[in-house]
């Protein structure tokens, strides 16, 4: 959650902050720096001690964070598999290491400064644009961060800030560098070019016994059936559940009743402010609109653009200003209010248009409801039957019979492989968490229990068992013949468009055009193609060859079928003008090379300041055990 503070507050050097410091630990090496010691800190730099009570804190916050992001939850192994300990230390112990160095330098920022830069942040903004005080709260509130932390949090960033622009906030990329790049990304080219469709082949006579089987000899592993399995699962989430929930009319009333406000779309108002910073100016304001002057005029004598006032077609609940909204919700449509004393200043503000609420009738809502009602049910009643169903595995039943037994349908995949395909090589369709339970079921044994997939982090589980292992073999020639002839057809098919567009190219590089060099085909032209773009007509291969070929040559890729032939013609070569601006890999360029400056720094002063680790702690913390050192 800070760091989405923090990305949402801009800025290029508030953002090395965000990834380079997992990017200094890496390259000073954790392992050099794992030294054992007997206290409860988890870390030293310098004279500064890492409690172990907060990286675990913070630790159990990032597995959190990555759970919801991938899903699905992470046990610990995983999560050190992935290195999240050694990526939350290394932020942590560079952190520490700027903060020991700016401490040490006597750097310090004033409260106002303080206050402004949290002010700034977007994430605390409200609906009128300003800094909102209950939306800044309430985000404190739902990330675990007290006011005092995170203010002591943004004034240490804000320090490091000032060590890192002191450092290289203002380095550029070298201006060779910039030109490459600007010439790389910005160069343009025009070609022309004929595709050699499977058409342009002509008739491909058909293979003789002997060629096929010695095609399908030189390639049996090409054929190769790959691995089945087939399985049985049980999949529990909240919607399986609901469709076996039953919600009485009555019930449906009731909640009907309770939700009537909720469901009602309530009045909008579409809304223009002008905020003064005194009563003097608004009153001084009012008494010009009271003598003929348009609510524009006074706009435009703020120094304001309309959408500077414009706050669009707003509910009264959506003005956080309760003294403005009461205010603006009196007014008839078109009229302009007196000053109204708010709680960011004194506004005047006028209605342009009104809609009128809405509340929905029962039989238009009930359906909806229903749904909502059934699937709260079954959600509360998922873990019981996900108790129920792990109770009847304990007891040893299979999948099968726990299912039939709790009148839960199975699902059964009679044979798929490692990609999620049938023997017929359609993907299996309509099965949920289909890629885990796949993932899961061709490392399980035939009949052995294996855990659960747990779905969007406890929102429903898939058990599975593999119930038949179909091991992979060598196909015969009468399984495939259609495939292998299908797949000898094409190759002949592309190895004679590839003679003939050589011919082509041959010709073009001589100086003839196309009209000589590939008559009957229909040239086309492309202009003003870019590296990484995509272009109608030409696939990805195409399009390296064509930049790979100086203007005035001539090459050939390969068709999007990857069969057909594409000849081309490049006969123009545009490179961008000095002065363009800068382009965005420019601009990370620059970014990169701040950075590389600011990792040697913290390394220089991690080995000035010494670091230890307690790695039986960080051990203890990341649930890998007490293995020594």
């Amino acid at each position: 959650m800070l760091e989405a503070l923090r990305k949402s507050a801009g800025g290029t050097v508030a953002k090395i902050f965000i990834g380079l410091l997992v990017l200094s630990f890496a390259i000073w090496g954790i392992g050099d720096v794992f030294r054992g010691f007997g206290s409860r800190d988890l870390a030293q730099i310098g004279p500064v001690k890492i409690d172990i009570e907060n990286f675990r804190q913070l630790y159990q916050d990032r597995l959190q964070q990555l759970s919801r992001e991938l899903g699905r939850g992470i046990t610990p192994d995983q999560a050190r598999t992935l290195g999240l300990d050694r990526q939350l230390l290394g932020e942590i112990v560079s952190e520490t290491t700027l903060d020991v160095k700016a401490t040490q330098l006597g750097l310090n920022i004033d409260n106002q400064t303080l206050l402004a830069h949290i002010h700034a942040n977007p994430a605390f903004r409200g609906a009128t644009g300003a800094f909102d005080p209950n939306r800044f709260y309430e985000i404190l509130r739902s990330a675990g961060f007290s006011e005092a932390r995170y203010v002591d949090s943004e004034r240490r960033l804000i320090l490091r800030q000032q060590l890192a622009r002191a450092l290289g906030g203002d380095i550029a990329a070298p201006q060779v560098v910039r030109d490459a790049v600007r010439r790389f990304e910005g160069e343009q080219r025009t070609v022309e070019y004929v595709v050699l469709d499977r058409n342009a082949a002509g008739a491909i006579p058909a293979p003789t016994p002997a060629e096929i089987d010695t095609y399908f000899a030189d390639r049996k592993s090409a054929f190769r059936a790959p691995e089945y399995r087939k399985i049985v699962a049980i999949a529990l989430t909240p919607e399986t559940l609901a469709a076996d929930v039953k919600i009485s009319d009555a019930e449906l009333r009731k909640v009907y009743e309770e939700r009537r406000n909720r469901l009602a779309t309530p009045e909008r108002r579409e809304v223009e402010q002008i905020v003064f910073p005194n009563a003097a100016d608004a009153q001084a304001a009012s008494q010009r609109l009271t003598s003929g002057a348009k609510f524009e005029e006074i706009v435009a004598a703020r120094g304001l653009k309309p959408g500077d006032v414009a706050l669009g077609l707003v509910a009264k609940r959506e003005i956080l200003d309760s003294a403005v909204a009461d205010a603006v919700f009196a007014l008839p449509p078109g009229e302009v209010s007196k000053p109204i004393t708010g709680r960011f200043g004194t506004v005047i503000a006028r209605v342009n248009k009104i809609e009128p609420g809405k509340e929905p009738a029962f039989a238009e809502v009930a359906e909806t409801l229903r749904k909502e009602m059934a699937l709260g049910q079954a959600r509360n009643a998922l873990l019981d039957q996900h108790d129920r169903i792990e109770d009847e595995r304990a007891s040893g039943a299979r999948l099968g019979e726990v299912a039939a037994k709790l009148g839960i349908k199975a699902i059964t995949i009679d044979a798929v492989d490692r990609s999620g395909r049938a023997p017929d090589g359609k993907p299996i369709e309509n099965v949920t968490a289909l890629g885990e339970l796949i993932s899961g079921a061709f490392t399980a044994e035939v009949g052995v229990e294996t855990d659960p997939v747990e779905i969007d982090g406890g929102n429903g589980y898939v058990w599975y068992e593999v119930t038949e292992i179909t091991p992979a073999r060598e196909r015969t020639l009468d399984e495939v013949r259609d495939h292998v002839e299908a797949r000898w057809k094409d190759e002949q098919i592309a190895k004679r468009l590839a003679e003939r567009a050589g011919a082509i190219r041959t010709r073009l590089d001589a100086g003839d055009g196309f009209d000589k060099a590939a008559p009957g085909l229909k040239m086309e032209t492309r202009d003003k193609i870019q590296r990484g773009r995509p272009v109608d007509g030409l696939d990805r291969s195409t399009l390296a060859a064509v930049f790979d070929t100086a203007q005035g040559k001539s090459g050939v890729g390969t068709a999007e079928d990857a069969v057909g032939r594409v000849v081309f013609r490049v006969t123009v070569v545009t490179t961008p003008p000095a002065a363009e601006a800068a382009s965005q890999r420019v601009a990370e360029l620059a970014t990169g090379i701040q950075d590389d400056i600011l990792v040697q720094y913290v390394l220089h002063l991690q080995q000035q300041l010494g670091v230890s680790v307690n790695q039986t702690a960080l051990r203890t913390v990341t649930g890998g055990g007490d293995t020594g050192n």
